[in-house]
């Protein structure tokens, strides 16, 4: 390598085992041929290719060199960006954790590696993050150094006045020590006592001695280590009662506490996901109804089975679960029960292991591959997370089931709220302070007015419309609510739109817009992919082929990927597979010990810190895509783990689809110290926030503001529902609701004498025994109203869908319908319709009873998205008077409109 410390950081790693890499692929290319990946269209394929070539070529993961750097060359990094500080040291031979402080170094040095170590934690990558830190605690010279540091400060002598150079340094240590300690990777706290006596008793600035003692008492106030909590533990589920705060809400957060904010959202998001895992593990504890356990997920015989091929192998086929592990079933066709697990089971899903009921034992997997063809066979790609009391995994007879609910979004927002910082806390003032009057987005200022001046002319809104993209385009954090057909998706893609044209002058960086589910995002993309095609969509692949193109596993570009890059990925793909075949090893020799016992939980850690990095490397590889776009789309799922790729990205501004359907846990892990324009679009009078336990109120941070007193513009003209239809939502569930001139020419239904009309029974309900609910005589009336429409009224199979809220109607409906029909009718619940629309809804209420028990229909905001779904004709078969002693607030209301309509009867 050159001295000279301006060629060291663009030299090319790749030539330095070019000639060994070479050599090495020619001797196994007849073994490698055969898996080679043709598609390099694919982002997938290309870091598969990748990995290929790395085991091929046998790199090894090597011993780094303990030379030094040169200060010259830490003055160089410094300046690079810190993405590129991390690819360099990553790449290079020398350790940057050895050897590089010796104690009669300068203090300039000491300033520039504590400064470049700062830099990459700054970063959070998943798996590097954890590492840099413990690394940094344990050495031993730095700390001696720093300590001294501190001591010469305290000697008030001459030689140890306080000088600018002083600041930078402590503020940095701190930076690193707390988030050290919120890693749970610090164990020694010398030196936050000596930072304690130097604020106590050095004579230093007082703005800069206040803001130090405060952000101190972290060490006080939040734990250590507290990623961890997000997992079941054999403790945790063995409680005999549930050991959580029930009935926590999204209560307003006391005034100025971060600390306690994150802090509560964090339990909450814990608690959301680890009741309704308890009372599932209570119920097979019990062995109580155990036929409703399978059909909610859980399969009796599995065994966790090796790869044979290992050395082919990728990181995603190295471990399985054998769902019909007895060769005589091999052969057979997977059971309903079977077929349904593996329908419902999907990469990132949770599954926990025990050899029985008693809970003697746990182990924790992931789910990191669902392949079409593996599946097919019984076999499902996992990856060991955590064990408790089971020694061998191997080999054993295990019964498996699925947390109740899905596990990744939990545990990457967990992550970064255990981890996240409470200085430049995103949107502080609005979130947390309470704060009701904006300010405008930083990156607008000045430039705003000249927008707004051109939106009258040029975009197709009505006033409320333009009326909410001009408060976006003078509020840093703005909330626009949008009843059923008022065009919330058109506002975003022409607020979008907006934004991107004035991109380049505003430096907003890529727009990142996020939904709720896969199919608002596509609806929005279609409808925004007319302005550009600078698109990058995140996470499941789309549905609609118009839009397949922008997924970004379709992507690659080796031009763009810098060569350091890549040579990391290798370096950690080799790490990875020596490690796996280490503890491959040690479970096979697993002697029963308790020293054994504990070595393969040590190195089953070092192997799940190993697959994050791989995990992070390839977002990595991701933003060398994204920096250049204009847009990226993503669910709120998706972006739950990719909140360092928008601090890379350095993205500006975010806009939330269905916000009143995110939780606000959700909503914080999207945001970063960079973001400077939070944008939510949705309606709380519509479905709120899925939560996977019902003990939790389930209030969105959308709502939550909204009824705190944040103002929010109100999109008011619908263009969806015929004005009878719409009048059923006033004001029950608006105030106002005008009618666009569209829907007041809608031609009528014809061969029915009413478009809209509640058909009156006392059929009685029956309830399954997974506790859900059916109603036999609905489903037959609401079938044949289909068969008269479609022969009568001469109306299409897609004009038409049948709803129901009780997902137990709606297969009932399903097999009901004529065999015909079944694949063209659309049969589905209420909740799933979210956002969508037909010309004809047919509606199962379901409920009949003599206690006026009426379950979902309760809740306002299910009636609600219910009622709203049809654009010409509304036909709804239910019991008006078990509504009513249910709810006579809301259907006493809604029956007063039907009847004053007259329409409301019998019989359609």
């Amino acid at each position: 390598m050159s001295d000279s410390d301006d060629d060291w950081f663009t030299k090319d790693p790749e030539k330095i085992v070019q000639n060994v890499q070479e050599h090495v692929k020619r001797q196994q290319q007849d073994e490698t041929e055969h898996i080679k990946i043709r598609d390099e269209d694919s982002m997938d394929n290309y870091l598969k290719q990748l990995s290929l070539d790395a085991s091929a070529a046998d790199l090894g993961c090597g011993v780094k060199s303990t030379d030094r750097f040169t200060t010259g060359e830490f003055g160089v990094a410094l300046k690079k960006p810190p993405i590129d500080i991390f690819l360099y040291f990553m790449s290079e031979g020398r350790d940057l954790f050895s050897n590089q402080l010796n104690a009669n170094d300068s203090h300039k040095r000491l300033l520039q590696y504590v400064a470049i170590i700062k830099s990459l934690c700054q970063l959070e990558l998943g798996g590097f993050d954890e590492q840099f830190l413990r690394e940094f605690t344990q050495q031993t010279v730095l700390m001696d150094m720093f300590k001294r540091y501190i001591l010469r400060l305290l000697t008030k002598s001459p030689k140890a006045k306080w000088d600018p150079d002083c600041e930078p340094l402590l503020k940095d240590m701190k930076w690193l020590m707390i988030r050290a300690h919120k890693l749970g990777v610090l164990h020694n706290y010398d030196v936050v006592d000596l930072f304690k006596k130097l604020i106590a008793e050095c004579a230093i600035p007082q703005d800069f001695k206040n803001d130090f003692a405060s952000q101190l008492n972290i060490f006080d106030i939040v734990i250590g280590n507290a990623k961890d909590d997000i997992y079941p533990t054999l403790e945790k589920l063995l409680c005999s009662t549930v050991a959580v705060e029930k009935g926590r809400v999204n209560c307003d957060p006391s005034p100025n506490d971060v600390h306690e904010y994150i802090n509560n959202q964090r339990k909450t998001l814990c608690d959301d996901f680890t009741i309704p895992l308890w009372e599932f593990v209570q119920r097979l504890r019990a062995k109580s109804d155990l036929n409703a356990l399978e059909q909610q997920g859980l399969v009796w015989n599995t065994r966790l089975k090796e790869n044979t091929e290992f050395a082919k192998a990728l990181r995603h086929s190295l471990i399985f679960v054998d769902l019909r592990p007895n060769e005589s079933e091999k052969s057979k066709k997977l059971t309903k029960i079977e077929r349904e697990f593996v329908n419902n089971t999907k990469t990132g899903s949770l599954l926990c292991f025990t050899t029985g009921f008693e809970f003697e034992n746990l182990l924790l997997a992931t789910v990191t591959y669902t392949d079409p063809e593996q599946l097919k066979q019984g076999y499902l790609s996992v990856e060991i997370i955590k064990q408790h009391n089971i020694g061998n995994i191997y080999g054993k007879q295990l019964y498996m089931f699925q947390t109740p609910v899905f596990f990744e979004p939990y545990l990457r927002v967990h992550n970064y709220l255990s981890t996240c910082s409470a200085d430049n806390f995103p949107m502080r003032r609005y979130i947390v302070d309470g704060v009701l009057e904006t300010q405008s987005p930083a990156y607008l200022k000045g430039q705003s007015l000249k927008v707004n001046s051109k939106l009258s002319k040029e975009l197709p809104l009505n006033e409320m419309q333009q009326k909410a993209i001009q408060s976006v385009l003078t509020n840093e954090f703005c909330l626009i609510q949008g009843p059923p057909g008022t065009g919330k998706t058109h506002v975003s893609v022409q607020l979008v739109k907006t934004l991107i044209q004035n991109s380049k002058q505003l430096k907003t960086g890529p727009i990142i817009v996020l939904t709720y589910t896969n199919e608002s995002l596509d609806k929005f993309l279609i409808n925004v992919a007319k302005y550009t095609e600078e698109i990058i969509r995140f996470g499941s692949q789309s549905r609609d082929p118009a839009i397949a193109k922008f997924n970004v596993r379709t992507m690659v570009d080796p031009e763009v990927v810098p060569p350091r890059l890549k040579h990391v990925w290798w370096l950690i793909s080799c790490e990875y597979k020596e490690q796996f075949e280490h503890l491959q090893k040690l479970h096979n020799n697993f002697d029963g010990s308790e020293p054994s016992y504990q070595k393969i939980l040590s190195e089953q850690l070092k192997l799940q810190q190993l697959s994050e990095k791989l995990n992070t490397l390839q977002v990595i590889f991701q933003y060398y895509l994204a920096r250049g776009k204009d847009l990226l789309a993503m669910t709120t799922t998706c972006a739950a783990r990719l909140n360092f790729l928008f601090r890379l990205l350095q993205s500006k501004c975010v806009l939330f689809e269905e916000a009143a359907e995110i939780q606000e846990p959700h909503i914080l892990a999207c945001l970063t110290p960079f973001t400077e324009h939070v944008i939510q679009i949705g309606d709380h009078k519509q479905l709120q926030p899925f939560t996977g336990s019902n003990n939790h109120q389930q209030i969105s941070m959308f709502e939550r503001l909204i009824k705190g007193g944040f103002p929010a513009t109100v999109l008011n003209m619908q263009y969806r529902m015929r004005p009878n239809i719409a009048q059923l939502l006033v004001p029950s569930f608006y105030d106002e609701l005008l009618n666009a001139a569209n829907v007041e020419a809608y031609e009528e239904i014809s061969c029915l004498t009413k478009n809209l009309f509640f058909v009156q029974h006392n059929q009685p309900e029956h309830q399954l025994s997974d506790m859900s609910i059916e109603n036999e005589y609905e489903a037959t009336e609401l079938v044949k109203l289909t068969e008269f429409l479609i022969k009568n009224g001469k109306y299409k199979p897609i004009d038409i869908v049948i709803l129901s809220p009780y997902n137990a109607q709606v297969d009932r409906i399903k097999r009901t319908l004529p065999t015909s029909l079944r694949s063209e009718i659309k049969v589905t619940s209420v909740d799933s319709y979210q956002g969508l629309e037909c010309n004809i809804v047919l509606l199962s209420l379901v409920r009949s009873n003599s206690k006026g028990q009426i379950g979902f229909l309760r809740q306002p905001n299910r009636v609600c998205v219910a009622l709203s779904r049809a654009r010409r004709g509304l036909y709804i078969v239910g019991d008006i008077e078990t509504l009513q002693r249910g709810n006579r607030e809301l259907w006493g209301r809604i029956c007063q409109q039907l009847n004053e309509d007259n329409a409301i009867g019998e019989k359609f």
